[in-house]
């Protein structure tokens, strides 16, 4: 019987599973929605975890149905989520609070936020749980006790990957706390079957890792930019880089996954999002902007600039509305190459194939400003997703093996490739250059 893979991403408004097939081909895509997340007037940001079980396992049940129905089975299943993200539970696995998101305000990493949760309800004996391990042990009629973690999801709570160990302080701090932290895992690694159907559950990586893996971009110095709301940078690099603003996650076979995330992307120019088609054909026409510009919306950036005071700034008032659209997507693509070329500065260098993925990999126009600005090809990818890496995971995982070997086999859906534009490569190296200048006031002295 022919074999399917179901990889599930559980973000934070949805949980989204995708079956495909070893070829990478997709057969089938199910959304469920999560509990809306709560705003408290403290920062904190909470959502009830079992929301993430309900829609997961509808996921599941939905799946091997489809499946079914094509004469297929369901083979074996990786869940992805948002890195950060836990809930904190007794010793039976009952949470004792909803659960805290990667972003909550009540303190800036997860074993904070936990020990703010504590002093809320109190001292005790607690589990700590990401939720690819809540999930799995609803699925597999386990205690959550008894699922491991994978390094990836477990990063931002404090482990060494150089050891594959959780940090002795990490340990040190959820000891004080009365938190027992899981047991540390690879991606890839067995955490059980579920109890409904029997399928095996192996260890993933967070979201944005998954993501990556999806574009078949596992290669070293391969990378990956996703245009969403905001713009994520990735690259597989051959050692662990971290500075402000970005780290490292651990690939398979000795590859490390580094980047960051900056503030800039489609909320830069969200009020043409509506007539995005018609700006970008007007912004076509204009040309080159008169300004150089770092177009944030609000005040703080994380990445490629790690200031939380930074906000929009120029070097001259935009002539037009047209022409701040024009200075905005240039500014973002300045933005892109100087975040490659902080992680190259690192010792990750972007030597390999460039992706893009996303809603704004649509625009033919920024990834022509983009390509040319970073004065190389870039290849626009058809499918991609984190939920397709995970069923990458899944296939690879269950097939044994070295798993990245398994990973590389899987080919990106390239739909086309955007050289730069020879005539524009100069005017825009001397734009660049104006953009460094703009900017060297609010960078950070340790990656100049």
């Amino acid at each position: 019987m022919k074999q399917l893979w179901l990889g599930i991403d559980c973000a934070t408004q949805s949980a989204r599973g995708t079956l495909i097939d070893s070829a990478g081909v997709i057969h089938s895509r199910i959304s469920h929605d999560l509990a809306p997340v709560q705003r408290g007037e403290d920062g904190r940001l909470t959502q009830d975890p079992d929301s993430w079980t309900t829609a997961i396992n509808q996921i599941i049940s939905e799946s091997v149905q489809s499946a079914d129905q094509s004469g297929a089975v369901v083979a074996a299943i990786a869940i992805s989520a948002t890195s950060g993200t836990f809930v904190l539970t007794d010793l039976s696995g009952t949470p004792i609070a909803p659960a805290a998101m990667y972003n909550d305000g009540r303190a800036g990493n997860p074993l904070a936020r936990a020990a703010a949760i504590i002093k809320e309800v109190g001292k005790g004996s607690y589990l700590f749980a990401h939720t690819p391990e809540f999930v799995v042990a609803d699925l597999c009629d386990k205690a959550l006790s008894e699922v491991a973690t994978d390094w990836s999801h477990a990063l931002k709570t404090g482990v060494d990957l150089t050891a594959e160990l959780w940090s002795k302080g990490e340990l040190s701090l959820a000891a004080e706390l009365g938190i027992a932290l899981p047991q540390l895992v690879a991606p890839g690694t067995l955490l059980g079957t579920t109890s409904q159907h029997g399928i095996p559950i192996y260890a993933a990586m967070t979201d944005g890792c998954t993501a990556q893996i999806s574009v078949g971009s596992s290669a070293l110095g391969s990378a990956v930019t996703s245009l969403g709301t905001t713009m994520v940078i990735k690259i597989v690099s051959p050692k662990e880089v971290s500075g402000p603003g970005f780290y490292s996650h651990l690939l398979p076979d000795n590859r490390w996954l580094s980047g960051g995330a900056s503030n800039l992307g489609g909320i830069s120019f969200a009020q043409h999002r509506d007539e995005i088609n018609l700006w970008n054909r007007k912004a076509a026409e204009h040309g080159p902007a008169t300004t150089v510009m770092y177009p944030l919306v609000g005040t703080g950036e994380r990445f490629p600039i790690s200031h939380k005071e930074l906000k929009k700034i120029s070097t001259a008032i935009p002539e037009s509305d047209v022409d701040e659209f024009r200075a905005t997507l240039e500014g973002i693509a300045f933005a892109e190459r100087l975040a490659y070329e902080t992680l190259a500065k690192a010792g990750a260098p972007l030597t390999g194939k460039l992706f893009t993925v996303g809603g704004g990999s649509r625009s033919a126009l920024w990834n022509s400003i983009r390509a040319t600005v970073l004065n190389r090809t870039i290849s626009i990818v058809d499918e991609s997703g984190s939920y397709i890496g995970a069923a990458m995971i899944a296939c690879a995982a269950h097939q044994g093996g070295n798993l990245a070997k398994a990973l590389d086999e899987f080919n990106s859906s390239t739909a086309e490739q955007v050289k730069p534009t020879d005539g524009e490569v100069k005017m825009y190296e001397d734009r660049y250059q104006e953009f460094l200048s703009l900017v060297a006031p609010f960078q950070s002295q340790e990656i100049r």
